[in-house]
């Protein structure tokens, strides 16, 4: 008994012992290789500008935006005229000699990322050219078909209320007034 207990001993080292030539000469087999890999990548600074409804929607001088919250909005001015007013109860409804003034104000947030500017300036110009008599401006400043300056040193992510107005004469014949007003957030 005692002899089968030391064979089977000798059996166990000498198959510990091909196991591990087994494994060290697999490793003397391997090839290995190394490489580098070298990554550039650019931050780019970016602002965003959207328009919002003010907080006084819905009153006298805030109509409401189609879309709010997007850099895409809708704003309805209603239908006016000089002897009757406007049809909306929202809008600011002005009239004097010759003419009249319709306003409604709504909110802009520029927002930054990855840029050191501390505030920027906002520009707005017409998509095209208005009909004789009739007159669209921003804060009272006169609008055209070139970028014209708004605001100078506004601080991001502030809602800043803008007043859209349009004046028409009252000769000027009955039509829809359609304008594409162009808002441009600059850095400064």
């Amino acid at each position: 008994m005692r002899m089968n207990n030391i064979i089977a001993r000798w059996k166990s080292a000498l198959l510990c012992c091909c196991a591990l030539l087994c494994m060290s000469s697999g490793a003397l087999g391997v090839t290995t290789a190394a490489a580098k890999l070298t990554v550039t990548a650019y931050v780019q600074g970016s602002i965003g500008l959207v328009f919002n409804n003010n907080p006084a929607v819905g009153t006298n001088g805030f109509c409401p935006l189609t879309n709010a919250g997007t850099n895409d909005v809708g704003l309805d001015l209603g239908t006016a005229s000089y002897t009757t007013g406007d049809s909306v109860s929202c809008v600011t409804f002005f009239r004097a000699v010759g003419f009249y003034f319709v306003t409604s104000a709504f909110d802009v947030v520029v927002t930054k990322a990855n840029i050191t500017s501390a505030n920027y300036q906002l520009a707005a110009s017409l998509s095209a050219a208005p009909p004789a008599n009739v007159f669209w401006s921003i804060n009272l400043t006169p609008l055209n078909t070139a970028f014209t300056t708004i605001q100078n040193a506004n601080n991001y992510a502030a809602p800043v209320t803008e007043t859209l107005g349009v004046v028409v004469n009252q000769n000027v014949p009955q039509q829809t007034l359609f304008e594409t007003i162009n808002f441009l957030a600059t850095a400064n």
